[in-house]
């Protein structure tokens, strides 16, 4: 049974792929404009000389794609959507695909079995969303995580009052020699991956933090936004505050990031 859940559940993301590129212009056409401006300085098929890989640029599609057309939705949400066949995903929908061959996998068996992938995959819900993604092991998984990082705060700087962006990075890597690869964040140069003309708001506001020590002391400013902090200890005490913060929590090992989003003390 448990073979069969991760057969439905891959089949999902390959559908929710199939979903985004039958319906790439639609979608692109409903974000804001520095999205667009963002995707499109990436994307090859738009700037030639776009610096992110073929498979960084995907990931990084897919995650504004949920980010911003989903809706920071949670996974197990936009998987009941997709089985059941609602919303952005009925027939009905501006953006159906059904026309297109979507796959009808549900039969009243399989159902059974779908229900109780949902049931799991909602088990596992944060009270901010969790995306994971993978990459093989020499593409860039560093470099992708500062992108995503860049467009978050690019976001959260131009809509600072909307839920779905981040306003600070905590980034963990497990051991020193991976802490010391994640360097190349400090270092990267902006403009590869975002507009020049929105890198300088970027380097204007960003404040890096590492902390190579599990004894190190974080100093950050009260209430400030827009910090990326790079450190190889979870053991991170968060000071409480009067409101609530949403981080944006990075974890790295040696071939995932986890991009994982977690509700934490507010500054």
């Amino acid at each position: 049974m448990n073979d069969i859940q991760l057969s439905e559940q891959f089949i999902f993301y390959q559908q929710l792929r199939y979903f985004y590129e039958n319906n790439r212009g639609k979608i692109r056409s409903r974000y804001n404009d520095l999205t667009r401006k963002f995707l499109s300085y990436n994307d090859k098929r738009e700037n030639p000389n776009a610096f992110l890989r073929l498979p960084q640029f995907e990931a990084l599609e897919i995650y504004v794609f949920i980010k911003e057309f989903m809706e920071n939705a949670q996974v197990y949400e936009i998987f009941d959507d997709w089985r059941h066949k609602r919303n952005k995903f009925s027939g009905e929908s501006y953006y159906s695909i059904n026309k297109y061959g979507q796959e009808d996998l549900f039969d009243n068996d399989i159902e059974k079995l779908t229900d109780a992938l949902f049931k799991q995959m909602k088990q596992y819900r944060e009270s901010y969303p969790n995306y994971i993604y993978a990459l093989t092991m020499g593409l860039g998984k560093t470099i992708l995580m500062a992108t995503c990082i860049f467009y978050e705060f690019l976001l959260a700087n131009k809509y600072p009052k909307n839920e779905r962006f981040c306003h600070n990075a905590l980034v963990f890597a497990p051991d020193k020699t991976v802490l010391q690869s994640l360097k190349e964040i400090i270092t990267f140069d902006k403009t590869k991956v975002v507009p020049p003309e929105y890198a300088r708001v970027l380097d204007s506001n960003i404040r890096f933090h590492f902390l190579e020590d599990s004894g190190a002391t974080l100093q950050t400013i009260d209430n400030s936004d827009f910090n990326i902090i790079i450190s190889n200890t979870q053991k991170i005490i968060v000071k409480k505050k009067e409101k609530k913060i949403k981080l944006l929590m990075f974890y790295l090992n040696k071939v995932l990031y986890y991009l994982q989003y977690m509700e934490m003390m507010k500054h």
